[in-house]
């Protein structure tokens, strides 16, 4: 069972995963275009978009901070 804290964070990646999906199309479907107008390759950029927008969102959502509230050194 997901916790309500890891559902929220999945939420928050989907959220923005669909805005930058639709963005993407947004983009594309200017002036009179229709969906029948984007190429193969525009869908494959709109999903990695997405993608990219999930796992970013999700990544600093989940991510506590440096431990300790200090910098680690590498």
């Amino acid at each position: 069972m997901i916790g309500q804290k890891t559902a929220g964070k999945i939420l928050k990646g989907l959220y923005s995963a669909a805005v930058a999906f639709l963005g993407s199309l947004a983009t594309v479907l200017t002036g009179s275009a229709t969906f029948s107008n984007v190429t193969a390759g525009q869908w494959v950029s709109a999903s990695l978009f997405a993608l990219v927008a999930f796992g970013g969102t999700f990544g600093l959502a989940a991510w506590s901070g440096p431990a300790n509230g200090k910098a680690e050194s590498g």
